[in-house]
């Protein structure tokens, strides 16, 4: 996601500038509710039980809340302008989409603000989250007491946000459940089960902003094979791309991936700052943002083994090498799909998985995607 990225903010640097948009969020002098002028977005969230209280739950919650959207017109044209005279891709046809694709990226995140959730057939009628912090974000482990139905782990349990008698507005969001021992995957989306063209700038653009998502052939398949022969783990779909696209892809995933759905993660982008929006664009950063997302993961479940499926296009063997060596057998298993164009040297996946047993993970091409489907990663085996 990388090019898109850089295409989108410096578009969004170029809006700011001609339209004095803010450069940055002031705290405000005293917190508040999210009230009806306001914009939030609550993401899916892991829960996981907690080892103090048998029987009792946390779930992880993540909000965004933001001022309601901006026009985004200027975006658009910022954006459109940018990828018509870099790469040649002509948006004109399809603004409605690339406009709804772009929507979050049309907000400005703010602080302050009180979130306050509730997840149905908890013994937490209610909880507040932390004030969001500078650029809209606020993050918790909160506490759900005994939750009715998370025994049944192949089914979420639907949350929602306490908005104010005046406002009708319903936001929902879905906590994932699952148990403390057993098995997760933790997946990346761009090239591993979604075709993003990471490697072609053209293309990357128009799989992120016009086509419709298609996936990698056979993954849906084998990821639906993964639901059942590890008895329904938790999946965790792990992505360096901007959060702004959250909606987009859960979307990809809800019906695509139906039957291994699971919270998404993705990265931060929470401003509209040029120097901000700089260092982004220059920090490559993603071998960091997976490992401490791994390390997230871990935190949760420290008593799961996981299966980590990734591809070749950027740091996925190297991230997943390190997490093996860091974690032992709680990395069962470490897929890589090898994507045409990137890097698939033997080298270089000798060096990302330096000190790792050769059973511990399988790198493939793509006529052996079918064949994955009768690994037995739950008896131990990779390849």
């Amino acid at each position: 996601m990388r090019f898109t990225l850089s295409f989108v903010t410096l578009g969004l640097a170029a809006v700011e500038i001609a339209h004095a948009l803010p450069r940055g969020y002031q705290q405000p002098a005293r917190r508040g509710s999210v009230n009806i002028l306001d914009d939030v977005v609550v993401f899916d969230a892991p829960a996981f039980d907690d080892p103090a209280n048998p029987g009792s739950s946390f779930a992880q919650v993540q909000a965004y809340v933001s001022t309601r959207q901006i026009s985004l017109g200027p975006l658009v044209d910022g954006v459109g302008g940018l990828l018509g005279k870099t790469i040649g891709l002509n948006i004109a046809d399809s603004i409605d989409r690339v406009t709804d694709r772009l929507a979050l990226f049309g907000t400005i995140g703010l602080s302050g603000k009180d979130v306050k959730v509730a997840v149905a057939g908890c013994g937490s009628k209610e909880v507040t989250l932390p004030a969001t912090a500078k650029g809209g974000m606020s993050i918790q482990n909160i506490t759900l007491g005994a939750c009715k139905g998370f025994a049944d782990t192949a089914k979420p349990i639907l949350g929602s946000v306490d908005l104010s008698f005046i406002d009708t507005r319903k936001v929902k969001f879905r906590v994932f459940p699952s148990s403390a021992d057993g098995f997760g995957v933790i997946s990346d989306i761009d090239d591993t089960v979604k075709v993003s063209h990471s490697l072609d700038k053209l293309l990357l653009a128009k799989a992120t902003l016009i086509d419709d998502p298609i996936p990698v052939p056979g993954m849906p398949e084998v990821f639906k094979s993964l639901a059942a022969s590890l008895k329904s783990p938790q999946f965790i779909y792990v992505s360096a791309s901007p959060f702004q696209l959250y909606p987009f892809l859960r979307s990809f995933i809800d019906t695509t991936y139906a039957e291994s759905n699971g919270p998404i993660f993705l990265k931060n982008l929470t401003t509209t700052s040029l120097t901000d929006i700089t260092d982004f664009l220059q920090s490559d950063g993603v071998f960091e943002y997976k490992s401490a997302m791994i390390d997230r993961i871990q935190g949760m479940y420290p008593g799961k083994k996981f299966l980590t499926v990734g591809d070749s296009t950027q740091k996925d063997p190297e991230t997943y090498g390190e997490a093996i060596r860091k974690y032992g057998d709680s990395i069962a298993c470490a897929w890589i799909r090898k994507v045409e164009g990137a890097n698939n040297t033997d080298e270089r996946f000798a060096a990302a998985f330096k000190g790792v047993s050769p059973d511990k993970f399988k790198v493939f091409s793509d006529d052996e995607i079918p064949s994955l489907a009768d690994i037995d990663v739950a008896g131990g085996s990779c390849s």
